[in-house]
């Protein structure tokens, strides 16, 4: 169990991509998992979320060591606040996950000006190291702005790894909204005019004039 703060707290500058210990832990944790990357998963009731460690930083708190500093937008995926709350964390190696080969997005912000987009964002993925699917990310573009993305699909699996190999982007669409026909409104015809009887028209008719 961890506490768990947002990275608005660290006084460092740190990425935004990564999550965060103090030395002594960090120490720890990579002294156990012999591993070139290491990840952890943060665990908040049926919302989890995975985030690449981070380098060490200097919290200047001798008890900070069971402090998880992560990325604001991060933990709004699973709906904590980074306030201190204690959650499960649980610490995994990068050979646990399948290496990226197709990845679908849905942009929310307007990407067609952007040039280079496919090189910029696997770049970038690499930064990130993992993505999970059906989940947002946020990917730090120029003038401190974000470029704002939905997972729609992944593959081999539902989590993969980015370690800088290409892989084919796909960008989502949602489909036109269906064409109405219109209904043509039946012609409907003109009933034939009422006749009434008049026993006066049939010749045959005598009436009674007694």
């Amino acid at each position: 169990m961890y506490h768990i703060y947002s990275t608005l707290y660290v006084e460092e500058n740190v990425s935004n991509y990564n999550c965060y210990l103090d030395e002594k832990e960090w120490l720890r944790i990579t002294s156990e998992l012999n591993s070139s990357r290491l990840f952890a998963r943060i665990i908040n009731g049926d919302k989890l979320w995975i985030c690449a460690l981070g380098n060490p930083i200097r919290t200047g708190n001798p008890e900070s060591y069971k402090q998880l500093f992560v990325p604001q937008w991060m933990l709004q995926q699973i709906h904590d606040d980074g306030v201190g709350e204690q959650l499960e964390v649980e610490w995994m190696s990068s050979d646990l996950f399948d290496n990226s080969s197709h990845i679908v997005l849905k942009p929310f912000t307007d990407i067609s000006e952007i040039e280079n987009i496919d090189e910029l964002l696997q770049n970038e993925f690499t930064k990130l190291g993992i993505l999970q699917k059906g989940t947002l990310i946020y990917i730090d573009y120029k003038d401190n702005s974000v470029l704002l993305f939905l997972v729609k699909d992944l593959s081999p699996a539902s989590v993969v790894l980015c370690e800088g190999d290409e892989v084919s982007l796909e960008f989502y669409k949602d489909p036109p909204p269906p064409v109405r026909v219109s209904t043509p409104i039946p012609v409907v015809d003109e009933p034939p005019p009422l006749v009434r009887f008049n026993p006066w028209r049939n010749k045959d008719f005598k009436p009674n004039l007694s």
